[in-house]
């Protein structure tokens, strides 16, 4: 952030001439673009990590801006503790307590009539240390502070309260500090609006999640207004989270305004006001105040009514054949058709909840999840309050799966049971687990031959421990094993593989890791090439400090290219890669993944034709690995159906073109001729070889049916190996392009010289 000296004039001026479709002084209501970048360029000049003095600027300036604005500040200080990973690295005391701040902006009710409502907007304000951090989290600072500048002077009848989360990276610990201090207030809370890393050129769009990807009450109100009737709420699925988490336990609404991590861009020095769109930095604070406006009106009611989650008394049976995966709530209720009801927790867990019937039991039973970071835990059904006693339910599990193994049931679909028996206290639970045994195994390769590893995790380890006051760190390196066996299902699922490897991805392999998420689970096969060591440095911490007898492991990850098989999917015939053609599908997603050219998330459509849209996403991710393109995020879209940067970007490149001067149509399908085009469009920016002379292609049965202007692609892509016609001499033009066939066309591209 910066120093607070006012250098807000300067940072003005510099933006000023930014984008002729934002003004500098914004009318009443409208979102200014400009004041937003100046927020960002004040706070990226300020370092904002734990121990960082120029944090103290910034948090000066979040103060005086709340003020500014006639806002009531507080400020509430509480002790934190930072893991140093360069100390841990040299086995030295990791951990750091030092003093933090969130700072309260407080808007008070003054209408005639006022409810008891709250709502909270917020957004942290700390970071890594030495870095800018203008997306991470200047941009959602600057979101939250446009909204204190848009709402100061609304008529409310609800109580606002704005939020500068302090210790977000040390683990939400701000947030979780004001949720446990909120008391009885805790009741009053409505909502939560949270604003973070949200405004990435190359992430395109803003989007819109929740803690367990559930609508509420929050989004409904978004939907109402025209301009984002169509959002969707998802679950934040790239390994965090943010504030809005720690609110969740207290079955408090919340939505979070954010994207994924880019690569190159996160908790690093990259992290610079040049890469934040204005654009999305305006979405994320109109869309807030569409909400924020609603709620604040007094011509709407209170919404305590309708905050607060209904249960679901719907009793879901369970078979002993059931899949549940270790996933997050949404994709559990998709796996099984249970609906989980959010009911309130004691801790800082949020907790679910479903009644369930199973094992032919005939009362009802609650089945019970927790979670904090967005998985569920093991899922656990307490019988205290049932008449079957602790022989019972072990002869029932008998009964379903067979004599336990290692004191643990089996299912065919990868879930283990077990019982825990309090002997002492007569309590028993039944904990319903991902699979669990053997579940993990890992591998080398040797003279092509599969040898087992000492340890199924694909790193090197050195644990840290203390003994005798002393911090002791040994290394533990991950090696080929004297004693572990090669298991059978390992045999078989690498040999169900590996003749569909090719001879330079086989010297590639560093590390197999054979394990199972059960029958269908979400992924097969996997591919991974990791390069950097650093980046894929994990710590696992035993306790929040290192005390005697604690111990914590550092892990780096071997270099390499990284090979993951599920064996059950791979050899059961109820499995994902049974036949032929679902092997090539995994086969072709695992190097696509690899290669960084395929999201995952449009695995689910891998057969169904590709949208324009996302053809422009794979286009966007190839060029970005084979080139050193930086597109102008700042271009102003000639479309009047889209706004993606990505989209009007590639479309000036030349390779898509829209379907007229004004629509891009991202929406339609391509059709095969239409694919043609714009792989011989990619072909020729990527400047590879020349094969307008290479031979005379073959002409397809169909050549008539193909348009003029697509013949000369058409054939282009023929002798250059890119894209094909069927089997039957047929090229089909007028056919769908499958995302299937745009992956398989990109990996060509990807590997073309």
């Amino acid at each position: 952030m910066r120093t607070i000296i006012r250098v807000v004039l300067a940072v003005l001026v510099i933006f000023a001439g930014f984008s002729s479709t934002f003004t500098a002084n914004a009318m009443e209501g409208s979102v200014d673009a400009n004041d937003m970048m100046s927020t960002v360029e004040v706070l990226s000049s300020y370092p904002r990590g734990h121990d960082n003095e120029e944090k103290e600027l910034a948090r000066q300036f979040i103060i005086d801006t709340f003020e500014q604005y006639g806002l009531t500040v507080t400020t509430q200080a509480f002790e934190a503790e930072h893991f140093n990973w360069d100390l841990a690295e040299k086995g030295e005391e990791p951990f750091t307590k030092y003093s933090a701040t969130n700072i309260i902006g407080t808007i008070s009710p003054n209408t005639a009539v006022k409810t008891n409502d709250i709502l909270i907007i917020g957004a942290h304000y700390d970071s890594i240390r030495n870095i800018p951090a203008a997306n991470d989290n200047a941009s959602g600072v600057a979101v939250m502070l446009e909204l204190v500048r848009l709402l100061h002077n609304v008529p409310t009848d609800t109580e606002i309260r704005f939020i500068a989360f302090d210790a977000e990276e040390d683990g939400l610990l701000g947030s979780m500090h004001y949720v446990d201090q909120l008391g009885a207030d805790s009741d009053r809370v409505i909502g939560m609006l949270n604003f973070d890393m949200l405004a990435a050129k190359k992430e395109q769009n803003v989007k819109i999640y929740s803690a367990d990807g559930e609508a509420s009450f929050l989004s409904d109100l978004l939907k109402s207004n025209d301009n984002y009737k169509n959002i969707q709420v998802v679950e934040y699925n790239s390994g965090g989270t943010s504030d809005h988490a720690a609110f969740a336990p207290k079955l408090i609404p919340n939505l979070f305004f954010s994207h994924p991590a880019v690569h190159g861009e996160y908790h690093n020095e990259n992290d610079t006001i040049e890469h934040v769109s204005p654009d999305m930095l305006v979405y994320a604070a109109d869309a807030g105040q569409v909400i924020a406006r609603e709620i604040m009106s007094d011509q709407t009611p209170s919404y305590q009514a309708i905050s607060r989650p209904i249960f679901d008394h719907t009793v879901y049976p369970i078979s002993s054949t059931i899949r549940i995966p270790h996933s997050s709530k949404k994709e559990i209720e998709e796996a099984t058709g249970i609906r989980f009801s959010q009911v309130p927790s004691e801790d800082r867990n949020t907790k679910y909840q479903a009644r369930v019937q199973m094992f032919n039991i005939s009362e009802p039973l609650t089945l019970t999840a927790t979670s904090q970071w967005g998985w569920l835990s093991s899922l656990t059904i307490d019988f205290q309050q049932t008449g079957i006693s602790f022989e019972e339910l072990g002869a029932i599990l008998d009964k379903e799966f067979g004599k336990s193994v290692n004191e643990r049931w089996h299912n065919i679909y990868g879930n283990s049971y077990r019982i825990e028996y309090d002997e002492q206290e007569n309590i028993f639970t039944l904990y319903i687990e991902p699979y669990y045994d053997e579940v993990e195994e890992g591998y080398t390769l040797i003279n092509g031959e599969l040898v087992r590893m000492e340890s199924s995790y694909g790193a090197d380890q050195t644990r840290i421990f203390k003994k005798d006051g002393e911090i002791i760190k040994e290394e533990i390196p991950n090696k080929p094993s004297a004693t572990l066996p090669v298991t059978d299902h390992a045999k078989q699922a690498w040999e169900k593989v590996k003749s569909q490897l090719s001879v330079k991805e086989l010297t590639e392999i560093s590390f197999i890791q054979i394990g199972s998420d059960g029958i269908g689970g979400d992924l097969t096969i996997g591919m991974q090439n990791n390069i950097d060591d650093d980046e894929a440095t994990e710590v696992i911490v035993g306790e929040e400090d290192l005390q005697e007898g604690s111990e914590y492991g550092l892990y780096k990850t071997i270099k390499g290219v990284h090979l993951y098989l599920d064996y059950i999917d791979l050899t059961n015939p109820l499995g994902k890669s049974y036949t032929d053609k679902d092997m090539q599908a995994n086969m072709t997603m695992a190097r696509a993944m690899k290669a960084q050219l395929f999201p995952y998330e449009l695995r689910k459509n891998y057969y169904g034709g590709i949208k324009r849209a996302d053809f422009s996403m794979l286009i966007a991710r190839l060029l970005f690995q084979k080139t050193d393109w930086e597109p102008d995020m700042m271009e102003p879209t000639p479309f009047e159906d889209t706004s993606d940067e990505y989209i009007v970007a590639i479309n000036k490149l030349g390779i898509i073109e829209g379907k007229s001067d004004t629509l891009f149509a991202p929406n339609e399908t391509i059709t095969r001729e239409e694919a043609a085009v714009i792989l011989y469009n990619i072909y020729k920016y990527l400047d590879l070889k020349d094969i307008s002379g290479d031979g005379n292609p073959l002409i397809y049965q169909d050549d008539s049916d193909i348009s003029a202007w697509a013949k000369d692609s058409v054939y282009a892509m023929q002798l250059a190996e890119i894209m094909a016609g069927t089997e039957q001499g047929l090229f089909l033009p007028k056919n769908n392009y499958t995302l299937e066939q745009a992956i398989i066309s990109m990996l060509k591209l990807y590997e073309k010289e």
